[in-house]
């Protein structure tokens, strides 16, 4: 029953217990003991008196003779006890039915009463149980109030509530104090607030409020900064929820701050390692990435450099990794003083940088870009007291004409970097379709190579190396040739450098060395010949520590005699590391093996390789041969050549010779060895065998 039902249930007993009140009151004031009996003993007498009278009086008047009369007075006797009941019945009955009502009365205001009792007793109950549920609610919320009051004292993070109807903003006293303020220094309400935070933030977070208000979020989060009393603007998560009511309008919100500003600088540093390089400050890999990522799918035009600086290695054999890395933040310096915003310059790994232009228009304008940027890259870098002059080479793409994703613009500008690299570094080139299909054309080349050493699908040749003097065969050059089930015949000029980069020389050099052992075995076998055997070595076997144990261990097992078998390099191959190519050199001669020194003429330094290295032979390239006209000022050099390895105890053999005047050249210049189509071709090991067959033929 609710409070008013049992206000107004009270208020109607009330009144019916009054007007019975009345009701019963009447009665009883008509009840009067002492004027009913006066009223019957005076109506007694009364009629009594007047009856004594008037009988008599009355009865002689209508008798005449005494018998009548005393009839009639019995009659009158009767008659007055008669009237006299019935005055007395009336009397009586008036009074017995004043006490009837009376009794009656009473008896209903008695269950009136009863019933009255037992519904103040119900709601007695009810009453003692709602206060009991008061008393039960006001120590809950006595409770609530003191877990709040603890929460907010104990919480680490700022408690807030703010009813947005009448704008009474109330933050935590901690929170307060937190940012060195006392309570009263800040008016409770949003406005109060306002002045505290960074510039710009306060309208940030009033439009991420009236998204949450139109409910297109389901909690309030915000980050922003607010004012320390020090000056010092500290980082702030705030993050809360509302009260709606029915029409779906918000009424309060409620929740906490959390001072966010250690984090903040830890996600700032965590940043820093995850897209900046450590040693150069520029954007890494990653960040470079996600802003190409983003400018694809805006669709903006832009190109990008990839730079990688040249014989970066030779720098640090010759100074040492430290000034290595000196250099590369020498040249991070320039690319972070010369690029500007919106362009912006990344490093990629040791030596390899990548710039990103924005807004690319035409191949003119980035190039004149671009000549001034190497111009300042060309500059003598000074260290340690000297200068050195070091270049970088690179590769152009652009978006979208050379790639729609990342991968493909980044294969592009490095395919274009790599042509760059092989015209003669210290410059830039940009991609064109064709350099595509040349790099296709060396990704197939190189897995027909894995596939050709894996199935042994190579086959060696031989050419004659003949004695000018005698023009007898003193010995063969083993020269490897590669017959591709598909191309066919594949020069070594096209598959060795390929073979060199991807490691593949060395198996291929075991292949060579080995069967060129094993052919001239067959030879001692087959003709009793003990001919000496030319085989090509690259330089990375010879450099190598590994490799060539593994050839001196071969080469022991095989048995053949050591001043019978002869290797040959080049100067390219010994310029990958001169120490190491003149120890491995060195250990080869010591089992009694020649060294011959392959194209000699074509290098730039040639004569220091030969006072460095142990040569025994050299081998006179056939271009140099080819552009000397008989008797002209070419021909003194080739004489000086010839003189020269005289004079340091050398054999000379002059490659390429085609014509008899060649022959003759050579010959009267005092070549010891000629090797050329003019006396025999290259040609199989089967081919090779009749020619033996014949020259031992010759000498039976």
């Amino acid at each position: 029953m609710e409070d008013s039902g049992k206000k107004e249930w009270i208020i109607d007993k009330y009144n019916k217990i009054q007007n019975e009140y009345q009701n019963f009151s009447g009665i009883r004031d008509k009840i009067r003991p002492e004027i009913g009996a006066l009223r019957i003993s005076i109506t007694y007498l009364l009629v009594g008196s007047l009856w004594i009278l008037l009988s008599d009086i009355v009865l002689d008047m209508l008798t005449s003779s005494e018998e009548m009369y005393k009839e009639l007075q019995i009659y009158k006797g009767w008659f007055y006890v008669a009237i006299t009941g019935i005055i007395f019945f009336f009397l009586i009955y008036r009074v017995l039915n004043l006490y009837r009502q009376s009794v009656e009365q009473v008896l209903k205001s008695y269950d009136e009463v009863n019933i009255a009792y037992e519904e103040l007793t119900i709601m007695n109950e009810e009453l003692t149980a709602q206060y009991d549920e008061a008393d039960q609610q006001r120590d809950a919320l006595m409770l609530s109030e003191q877990r709040y009051q603890l929460i907010v004292d104990g919480a680490s993070d700022g408690i807030w509530d703010w009813d947005l109807t009448n704008d009474f903003y109330f933050v935590s006293d901690k929170w307060k104090k937190l940012f060195g303020y006392e309570p009263s220094e800040i008016r409770d309400t949003m406005l109060g607030w306002q002045e505290y935070f960074y510039p710009g933030d306060f309208e940030k977070i009033k439009e991420i409020l009236v998204q949450y208000l139109r409910k297109e979020t389901d909690i309030f989060e915000a980050t922003y900064r607010l004012k320390h009393k020090n000056g010092e603007y500290r980082w702030v998560y705030s993050r809360g929820k509302a009260v709606w009511n029915q029409e779906g309008k918000a009424l309060r919100i409620a929740g906490s701050h959390k001072d966010i500003t250690e984090t903040k600088l830890m996600e700032e540093q965590l940043e820093i390692f995850a897209y900046y390089d450590q040693m150069t400050s520029l954007w890494n890999r990653i960040r470079f990435e996600q802003e190409i990522q983003r400018l694809m799918k805006r669709q903006k035009s832009f190109a990008i450099v990839n730079l990688d600086i040249d014989d970066l290695k030779e720098i640090n054999d010759m100074f040492g990794q430290e000034i290595g890395d000196e250099y590369i933040r020498y040249f991070a310096s320039i690319l972070n003083e010369q690029i500007k915003k919106p362009d912006f310059a990344a490093r990629f790994s040791g030596d390899q940088f990548v710039i990103l232009i924005y807004n690319y228009n035409n191949e003119k304008e980035l190039s004149f870009y671009l000549d001034y940027l190497f111009s300042i890259i060309k500059r003598p870098w000074k260290t340690q007291g000297t200068d050195i002059l070091m270049t970088v080479s690179g590769g152009v793409a652009v978006y979208p004409e050379h790639g729609e994703t990342l991968s493909q613009m980044m294969q592009k500008a490095e395919i274009a970097m790599v042509e760059q690299k092989e015209k003669g570094k210290n410059g830039y080139t940009f991609f064109q379709p064709k350099m595509y299909e040349n790099t296709l054309k060396i990704i197939r080349l190189n897995t027909r190579l894995r596939e050709a050493v894996y199935k042994s699908e190579f086959q060696l040749y031989y050419q004659p190396q003949v004695d000018l003097v005698t023009e007898e065969i003193v010995g063969v050059e083993a020269l490897i040739r590669w017959n591709d089930p598909e191309e066919g015949f594949i020069s070594p000029m096209d598959f060795i450098p390929v073979a060199e980069k991807n490691g593949l020389i060395v198996p291929i050099g075991y292949w060579v060395l080995k069967t060129a052992m094993e052919q001239k075995r067959e030879w001692e076998r087959l003709f009793n010949l003990n001919i000496k055997v030319a085989v090509n070595m690259s330089g990375y076997c010879i450099t190598d520590d590994i490799v060539m144990e593994h050839i001196c261990q071969m080469i022991e097992e095989m048995g053949v005699k050591p001043e019978e078998l002869e290797i040959e390099v080049t100067e390219t191959a010994v310029m990958i590391d001169l120490d190491k190519a003149k120890e491995g050199l060195e250990r080869i001669r010591s089992y009694g093996i020649t060294i011959a020194m392959d194209d000699f003429g074509t290098g730039y330094s040639s004569l220091t390789y030969l006072q460095r290295l142990p040569i025994d032979i050299l081998k006179i390239d056939r271009e140099f041969l080819n552009t000397i006209e008989i008797g002209g000022q070419d021909s003194y050099i080739y004489n000086s050549v010839i003189e020269l390895g005289h004079n340091m105890d050398l054999k000379i053999v002059a490659e390429g010779i085609e014509t008899k005047e060649q022959r003759d050249y050579i010959k009267y210049k005092g070549c010891d060895m000629g090797q050329g189509y003019y006396f025999y071709k290259p040609m199989p090991a089967e081919s090779l065998n009749q020619i033996f067959q014949n020259q031992s033929s010759k000498e039976v």
